[in-house]
């Protein structure tokens, strides 16, 4: 199991956008065809054709995964601009020294790191990997490679998007967005993969037919969203004969598209998803929810009167099990919400609590987690109606049923913290700096 850093959306005041970014770059079928042709010129990956992608056999996934690391909790994290790496009870490992370093992930088997850098704050970025035992630092992705995936179009330069590792594999998938003059967030809606031990690069899917992606647990799978539709594909990126969720653009009164945010059932066997109505500042909203099998048509579940756009900001609402959702309805109070929790169908609807923040479920679906007033207030709820003060922290993510990490403390002063239901949190590491990343592995 590894961690996973969840989406979250800024608010910057702007002019009212729906399902698009302005100046976002927009691209056509022979755009696409001339982009990919120069892509795989850029990468020196051979083309079956003139323009073509390679076929799904071509770039189909590794039978011989790597093996499995020791069973303990790993973890990657950033610590004064620099990457860090903790095995156990350690000691902690400093496995870069120049700076910059914005994002880590790590492969489930805690060998592999793939970080970004920038040198320079607010200019392109780099995106590269080192192992975990400080050895083989590389460079995956700088940013002239970027910039020669595209056009430019009017853009400034190309940049990552996502990154994550496949599981059980070495195989990075990436995405990448336009940087224009001035705010946006303009996503190309491809989809790139890199082997992390030979550093080839595949382009797997070309603009508009990517997307943002989850990986299945079992790494065979990707749920792809884009702006309007969510699909599953092979992690090669070829068709599933799965069917397609579509929905309408959400207002987001700001820079960006919405982009929902689906879940995978432990058996890597079923999305589901919960996507908010089109305007979440409407005097009615509601949400739907939805299940797409792999290999069959999406069923619509329910639609369910709450509000599932603002709570949704860092994490999904829809449980592992895809059973139960959780989505707030304001209360006569200014700026004051309580949160619900119903089944799917929006059945068995319970009042849960006042709520300030959604932080998620556990992976096991029986326990969820929010905060209370300060935002740091961290509350577990449970399926019986049961609430009970949980930890004082941020970016909370589960490695097990019982377990978490978490961050404590405040900007500058941080605190990586392992938590457990009804055990008191032992402290990991104090990383440096004002914003920290970090991922896990835990098998």
């Amino acid at each position: 199991m590894t961690g996973r850093r969840t989406r979250l959306f800024l608010f910057p005041t702007a002019a009212l956008l729906v399902g698009a970014c302005a100046g976002s770059p927009t691209f056509s079928p022979d755009d696409a065809a001339t982009a990919v042709a120069a892509t795989v010129a850029a990468m020196s990956v051979p083309a079956t054709a003139a323009g073509a992608l390679p076929t799904a056999e071509e770039h189909a996934l590794p039978t011989e995964l790597p093996t499995a690391g020791a069973a303990e909790l790993a973890l990657a994290y950033t610590d004064g601009g620099n990457v860090a790496f903790l095995a156990g009870a350690g000691p902690a490992s400093h496995l870069t020294a120049d700076g910059g370093i914005e994002q880590v992930r790590l492969s489930d088997d805690g060998r592999k790191i793939a970080y970004t850098r920038r040198a320079v704050l607010d200019q392109p970025v780099e995106l590269r990997t080192v192992n975990s035992d400080g050895s083989g630092d590389a460079l995956l992705m700088g940013p002239a490679d970027f910039d020669a995936l595209y056009p430019l179009d009017g853009a400034l330069h190309h940049d990552l998007s996502e990154f994550e590792f496949i599981p059980g594999t070495h195989l990075l998938l990436v995405n990448t967005r336009s940087i224009f003059e001035g705010p946006g967030l303009a996503k190309h809606d491809d989809l790139l993969r890199i082997d992390t031990d030979t550093l080839a690069r595949t382009m797997l899917l070309a603009p508009g037919t990517g997307g943002d992606f989850t990986v299945s647990p079992d790494g065979r799978y990707l749920a792809l969203v884009r702006h309007d539709a969510i699909e599953i594909r092979l992690a090669d990126g070829s068709p599933s004969g799965s069917g397609v969720i579509t929905y309408e653009p959400v207002i987001t009164y700001s820079e960006y598209a919405y982009y929902a945010q689906p879940v995978w059932n432990p058996g890597s066997t079923m999305i589901g998803v919960a996507i908010p109505s089109s305007d979440p500042l409407a005097p009615a909203t509601t949400g739907s929810t939805w299940q797409l099998p792999v290999g069959a048509p999406a069923t619509l579940v329910g639609t369910i009167s709450g509000a599932f756009f603002f709570p949704s900001f860092n994490a999904p609402l829809l449980s592992p099990d895809l059973s139960q959702v959780a989505y707030t309805r304001p209360t006569s109070a200014p700026n004051v919400s309580n949160l619900y929790r119903a089944s799917a169908d929006g059945s068995g609807e319970t009042l849960a609590a006042t709520y300030s923040q959604w932080t998620g479920w556990s992976p096991d679906s029986t326990h969820f987690v929010f905060s209370s007033g300060d935002a740091l207030n961290l509350q577990l709820g449970d399926l019986a109606g049961g609430l009970a003060p949980l930890v004082s922290g941020t970016d909370l993510r589960w490695f097990s049923p019982e377990a978490f990490v978490y961050l404590s403390g405040s900007m500058g002063a941080w605190t990586l913290q392992r938590g457990g239901l009804g055990a008191p949190s032992t402290p990991l590491a104090s990383p440096g700096g004002d914003f920290i990343d970090y991922a896990f592995a835990y098998r």
